[in-house]
């Protein structure tokens, strides 16, 4: 055991632990939720450290062979090491301070060993005086909430790249296959299949470039505004240093924040991510809604499209198939809409100089990030690619939908068009003979408008 103090008192902390006196407080004190930073939150914050630590050897503050062991410290961080020594619960103190204190504990006992010395004796190098040299939790979070973002976005948004790749291909896979459109959930005039995944395509298209968009905003760093956004113990450049640091690092084009001061009250930043995320959201429920419809059946629903079967679908009846995959990715589209409200909450209660909320909104946007981009993957390989047509109930549908009927309006008018379909409803008599016996158009006119049926 090994005895560490802060303001309030001595702390008896075990040999094998990393983490200081603050990460143990904050750990005993915020039991919530069971979850703390995951790999990326870790590498994120390291990242900042490191670039920190650059930022202040390049302005003369710190030693060479401090930042090179710092340096090191960082890497093995970024690396995947001493991972369970990171025990702050996601719901912690406002700011995140607990968790900046958990890193600053850490990379401070890992470089005291490796100079030679026992943990815990902060005398050769402090994690508030040498670790978060030149920083404020007020800066560094959010740094990092931005460093992780862009590093998560890439797996996202190459999921989602490659869903879209697949509904297009469905499209033109689909693309002559006639089907009966409906509005109101009733028939309407005939569209194709390649139709309807074009439209998926289109509209998810558009969202996730939104996303993007909203990225380039989460490129601009407030690294070096310290505890209110007016760099107070910072040295000249400092804020230049971290932002190449960072950018060199991740490969990703960080850029100085024009108003450290602005960026750091207003969190709208992370509310447009949240946002873009949300409207993604809506767009893949949208499709898994559709392909739910389109599946029912099947014996007495829509069914003009097969999902693949991956798995039973009823602990009574036996042979039934759910659209297991289309449901789940409803759900996660649901818990993304409830995190939107949440971010956007957290987002505006910020009191002047800072928003302490800033944990929260990290939480529901990187769980969000994580969520949405391993349902899209899902949603991808295990339904979209694999969906068949049901071609003999696509033409029992076509057949015996009324929608299609006003392909005959340009030739007997909307109101004799309109009693041909009553007519047809009330004596189940066809489309095609009311038409015909109309005569204002005969059977090779009519086969000829008619001509995708066949």
């Amino acid at each position: 055991m090994r005895t560490e103090h802060d303001v309030i008192g001595d702390v008896s902390i075990e040999d094998n632990v990393y983490y200081g006196v603050n990460t143990y407080r904050a750990k005993n004190n915020f039991q919530i939720s069971g979850i703390t930073a995951d790999s990326d939150h870790i590498k994120s914050m390291a990242l900042v450290k490191k670039a920190a630590a650059y930022a202040n050897y390049k302005s003369g503050k710190l030693g060479e062979d401090l930042y090179r062991e710092i340096s090191r410290a960082c890497d093995r961080l970024i690396n995947g090491e001493f991972r369970d020594q990171f025990v702050v619960d996601v719901f912690q103190a406002g700011a995140g301070t607990s968790f900046n204190m958990n890193t600053n504990e850490v990379i401070a006992n890992i470089v005291l060993e490796s100079m030679g010395h026992k943990k815990g004796e902060y005398k050769y190098v402090h994690p508030n005086d040498i670790i978060n040299m030149s920083q404020s939790t007020n800066d560094v979070y959010p740094t990092m909430m931005r460093v992780n973002i862009m590093i998560k976005s890439q797996k996202f948004i190459e999921n989602a790249e490659h869903l879209l790749e697949s509904l297009k291909s469905k499209a033109i896979e689909f693309k002559d296959i006639y089907k009966t459109g409906r509005t109101h959930l009733q028939d309407a005039v005939r569209v194709t299949l390649g139709d309807e995944f074009n439209a998926y395509y289109y509209g998810l298209s558009k969202s996730l470039g939104e996303y993007k968009n909203a990225l380039e905003y989460i490129l601009e760093l407030n690294i070096g505004g310290t505890a209110v956004g007016n760099g107070a113990n910072t040295p000249e450049n400092y804020k230049k240093y971290a932002v190449e640091a960072l950018s060199t690092e991740t490969g990703f084009n960080f850029r100085e924040s024009p108003n450290t001061m602005g960026i750091m009250q207003f969190m709208t930043d992370f509310s447009r991510v949240m946002n873009a995320l949300a409207n993604i959201s809506l767009d893949i429920s949208k499709i898994a809604d559709d392909l739910r419809l389109l599946y029912s059946g099947p014996g007495s629903g829509i069914h003009e499209i097969v999902l693949p079967a991956v798995q039973q679908g009823s602990s009574i009846m036996p042979g039934k198939i759910n659209p297991s995959i289309a449901e789940a990715m409803n759900m996660i589209c649901n818990s993304i809409l409830g995190s939107q409200m949440a971010v956007n909450y957290s987002v505006k209660a910020g009191q002047l100089e800072l928003n302490v909320m800033m944990p929260h909104m990290d939480y529901e946007i990187s769980k969000s990030i994580d969520r949405l981009s391993n349902g899209i993957k899902m949603l991808d390989e295990k339904a979209i690619s694999g969906i068949k047509p049901d071609l003999n109930k696509i033409r029992e549908n076509m057949e015996r939908s009324f929608g299609s009927a006003a392909l005959l309006n340009p030739y007997l008018g909307y109101d004799t068009v309109a009693k041909i379909v009553e007519e047809a409803l009330e004596t189940g008599k066809s489309i095609k003979e009311l038409a015909l016996k109309t005569g204002k158009i005969d059977e090779k006119k009519y086969n000829e408008i008619f001509s995708f049926l066949k």
